[in-house]
């Protein structure tokens, strides 16, 4: 059996990261003999630290003790970070010692400068990038994408896109009601949210006359910065019958609010961070590994303008009208027996496409194809 390492700079820190490592490794190991390969970045003095800003010098990281635990690999999949120079040589010794190891590297966005080096206190590792990233094409096999790019710094890419584990996200449940619609959000209520465009939709929506005989209401499931100010709106609108507001839920609690809903939202304000690209967001994805229909101010990645069971707004500051939403909301409902159907098509969609067996499948190909023995 093929032997791989899955390499990284400290992702465990993150939890987040550390699910997605959890999730790449496990379908990985369904093919390969894999071993996870944490290069470690030791407690650094203050002098130290300093000296790893500038350009021509490294940040201080256990290269040789990672060197050392590589044991004839047929393939490494890294996660990215930055270049500099012992980057550079991390690499450069691998393929020496294995010249026939094939290395990929997974590059979450491209272009990634103005996210990761955008601010004042970023720009040392900008110039270690500039300096050293041009040169991974001398080691660097592949980089894996998530944009269209066949090329990134004179590497070929695997293209792919961001991927869960559909299997261990909970189908939804429940049945549709009559003349109404519930709506969802689950998030850590940020800037790029957005919610206030739903919320004024529901104002103006219930403004003329409160009792709509198409009933519309929202939950809206987290904490976060943004939160108290959707909570102002909904006082100002005296909108609380319709958003209904909700802790942090986990588990059951979260399912069962799941079972009651019809739609889900992902972002409204991708606008507001300066974003127009199509979004790639991890909770797009479990949505559909829900089976929920989606509601979205942005393009998602993995839907094209043909795919029935997602309605896109603009990605601006316009209000959400719900005489739209409903619209959407019964057309789909007219193609289907009940909501089992429903979320069955979607959740078989989320199966073909943003599955991990779905979206490794191009670096599984990749290392098939080129015989890495």
């Amino acid at each position: 059996m093929k032997k791989g390492y899955y390499i990284h700079f400290g992702g465990r820190e993150s939890i987040g990261v550390s699910k997605k490592i959890d999730m790449q490794m496990e379908e990985l190991k369904k093919y390969y003999d894999m071993r996870e390969q944490e290069v470690v970045t030791p407690v650094r003095s203050l002098p130290e630290r300093i000296l790893g800003l500038f350009p021509t010098l490294s940040i201080r990281r256990e290269y040789e003790q990672a060197l050392e635990q590589l044991e004839q690999p047929d393939f490494l999949y890294v996660r990215r970070t930055v270049a500099d120079r012992a980057y550079l040589n991390f690499w450069r010794k691998v393929k020496e010692k294995y010249p026939q190891c094939k290395i990929m590297i997974e590059i979450f966005s491209y272009p990634y400068d103005k996210d990761d080096f955008g601010k004042w206190n970023a720009w040392p590792f900008y110039f270690k990038e500039l300096i050293y990233r041009p040169r991974l094409k001398r080691y660097v096999d592949r980089f894996v994408t998530y944009s269209e790019d066949e090329e990134i710094f004179g590497i070929p890419t695997l293209i792919t896109t961001n991927g869960i584990d559909v299997e261990s996200v909970r189908q939804i449940a429940g049945e549709f009601a009559e003349k109404k619609l519930r709506m969802i959000g689950v998030a850590f209520m940020q800037r790029h949210h957005g919610y206030e465009r739903i919320i004024e939709g529901l104002h103006r929506y219930y403004e003329k006359d409160m009792d709509r005989p198409y009933r519309v209401e929202l939950n809206l499931v987290g904490d976060g910065p943004e939160k108290p100010m959707y909570q102002e709106l909904v006082q100002k609108y005296q909108l609380e019958e319709y958003v209904h507001f909700h802790p942090t839920l986990v588990g059951e609690q979260l399912d069962e609010l799941y079972d009651e809903s019809d739609l889900a939202l992902v972002s409204f304000g991708m606008y507001k961070v300066g974003y127009f690209g199509k979004m790639m967001a991890l909770k797009s994805r479990e949505c559909l590994a829900k089976g929920m229909p989606l509601l979205t101010g942005c393009a998602i990645d993995v839907l094209d303008e043909e795919y029935p069971y997602a309605k896109t707004f603009p990605n601006d500051e316009s209000v959400v009208a719900m005489e739209e939403v409903i619209a959407f909301f019964e057309q789909i409902k007219g193609t289907v027996q009940n909501k089992r159907e429903l979320s069955d098509r979607i959740r078989q969609f989320a199966l073909q496409h943003v599955s991990m067996e779905a979206v490794m499948r191009p670096v599984v190909t990749y290392i098939e194809e080129n015989q890495v023995k």
